[in-house]
């Protein structure tokens, strides 16, 4: 990524920096995750999925800007930024599509960072962040995302097992 897409980057979702140690104080909840397990974040303005729009839209929906991942390297969850072209090119596992005011209370929350995860279960819940799945039920449990989704009170995976 060239040096300007990370300046445009970084003065919407902050400084990576300070997202990495969020992700390391929450590091229980990413235990379990293996490798290559990631998740997206990208802002809804460029997204290209639309309000309203039928799933099927989804598809053809075309993306322009960057995203910020998490993704398992090793052992550790790490935060970075990768280009977003589209829903169906983002190559994770879980995609967070968050309207602006949520993409500002997530840095917010990011200033005491044991709330992060609580400030982005009520954007969830009050549906200021969408949540796509882009894997089965059985990819997600088999790459170790329960802990993940039930921190953040997606009963994705269910409790009967």
């Amino acid at each position: 990524m060239d040096m300007l897409a990370e300046r445009v980057a970084n003065s919407l979702f902050g400084d990576l920096a300070d997202w990495q140690v969020m992700l390391d104080r929450h590091d229980e909840v990413f235990s379990g995750m293996l490798p290559g397990a990631a998740v997206g974040f990208v802002p809804r303005a460029g997204s290209g999925i639309q309000p309203g729009k039928h799933v099927a839209g989804l598809v053809a929906a075309n993306g322009a800007g960057n995203m910020m991942v998490w993704e398992i390297v090793g052992v550790r969850m790490q935060a970075s930024l990768k280009p977003y072209t589209g829903f169906q090119d983002c190559k994770v596992d879980l995609l967070f599509v968050a309207e602006d005011e949520a993409v500002q209370a997530m840095r917010d929350a990011l200033e005491d960072g044991s709330a992060t995860m609580s400030v982005m279960k009520r954007l969830i819940r009050k549906g200021s962040i969408m949540f796509y799945v882009m894997r089965t039920k059985y990819e997600l449990q088999d790459a170790g995302y329960e802990e993940f989704l039930d921190t953040l009170g997606l009963a994705f995976l269910g409790a009967c097992r």
